[in-house]
């Protein structure tokens, strides 16, 4: 049984829909999905009660013109959409981090809302990797501690800091074991004390040798990581070291007893750290981040809360008890400095004493290593 042309339900060819879209665009008419079927069904019915070969004569002149303008509209459609999606889409920063240090504190304050880039995180499990990630092209920042930076602008890496952020001195600190007998920093004499190479740690413990008159070689050298030297210490294996949090209040939880802290004795300075080559390319993005990165600094010290809300968040990503997270940034309460005359001297302190003990060959004059131009965008910040 055939069924009359003005009761059948109309397929809606894909190409003649489209068609009709683009039509419509091309005279500045919009026309509904529904508008365009119900127009697809009139005209089957009309072809149906027409000779084909008429209608086309009578009608092809008109689809002619609208055929043209259709197509100019798509092809103007095709050229622009990908040139505007390139065009919406935010440049990158690559940031190396720490333990998810920086990118708690960013999520708690919120402090990158709005920013006029997408951040990319990469986490590393210490300071010298993100350096060195850093001098290899594959971050466009790093926060790290001074002493990888130091040792690797000692070696003519293009490494710049744009930036300074400071612990606590009372959050680094010389530890003893409970298995020891170990009180005074005399006590260390002829005992094993686990640091790191070239970091604070190594600074701290001949920092406290020399206070106390003690010559650097009456302790034995345990050259661990950070988390390893933990261990060792727990272990009973080495009789003392050197580290900052959370290994201190892990420690000291588990029976460790301070000896002395940094106060008085190292600078304990991280940086912020680009390459020459970055910031050509980058420089406000670059300047951008570091005043959001003051900012949320300066948020994270303004009231207990806060510092209870970042730890809450780096408890939540590195799945520890947020107990210890309260304690250690209770403790640390780091804060953002502009790179002054007084923290540039204190880097090149710290090379001449890197120096002085043997662990670099020779010294360098550490002020081409910071850009201080970077100061007006955190000045602007206050």
């Amino acid at each position: 049984m055939k069924t009359s042309a003005s009761s059948t339900a109309p397929v809606v060819n894909p190409v003649i829909d489209a068609f009709i879209a683009a039509s419509a665009i091309a005279f500045g008419l919009y026309v509904s999905a529904p508008s365009r079927a119900a127009m697809l069904q009139a005209t089957l019915a009309r072809s149906a009660k027409r000779d084909l070969r008429s209608r086309l004569r009578e009608r092809w002149p008109i689809w002619r013109a609208r055929l043209r303008r259709a197509t100019a509209v798509a092809l103007s459609v095709a050229a622009i959409l990908p040139f505007g999606s390139k065009a919406a889409d935010k440049p990158v920063l690559v940031v190396g981090d720490q333990a998810y240090n920086a990118q708690s504190l960013f999520e708690a304050s919120g402090a990158l809302r709005d920013a006029p880039y997408t951040v990319a995180w990469k986490q590393f499990p210490a300071g010298t990797p993100v350096i060195e990630a850093v001098n290899a092209g594959a971050l466009d920042i790093g926060l790290q501690g001074d002493g990888p930076v130091l040792f690797l602008a000692a070696q003519g890496a293009p490494v710049k800091v744009i930036g300074i952020y400071r612990d606590s001195p009372d959050s680094v600190v010389l530890l003893a074991g409970p298995h020891t007998q170990i009180k005074t920093v005399a006590d260390l004499k002829g005992k094993t004390v686990a640091i790191t190479r070239g970091g604070w740690s190594q600074q701290l413990v001949q920092a406290a040798l020399t206070s106390a008159g003690l010559p650097l070689d009456s302790v034995k050298y345990s050259y661990l990581a950070s988390v390893d030297s933990a261990a060792a210490l727990q272990a009973g294996k080495v009789d003392a070291t050197a580290t900052w949090e959370p290994y201190v209040t892990r420690l000291r939880e588990a029976g460790a007893r301070t000896v002395v802290t940094a106060r008085g004795l190292i600078a304990a300075q991280s940086y912020l750290s680009t390459t020459q080559k970055v910031i050509d390319a980058k420089r406000e993005l670059l300047g951008d981040f570091v005043q959001r990165y003051q900012r949320a600094r300066e948020w994270s010290l303004a009231d207990s809360r806060h510092i209870e809300r970042y730890a809450d968040v780096w408890a939540a990503k590195s799945r520890v008890d947020p107990k210890l997270a309260h304690q250690w940034f209770s403790t640390s309460r780091i804060r953002y400095e502009p790179l002054t005359d007084s923290a540039i001297a204190e880097a090149q302190k710290s090379v001449d004493d890197f120096v002085k003990t043997g662990t670099l060959t020779k010294s360098f004059d550490v002020r081409g290593l910071f850009d201080t131009s970077f100061n007006k965008f955190t000045q602007a910040a206050r």
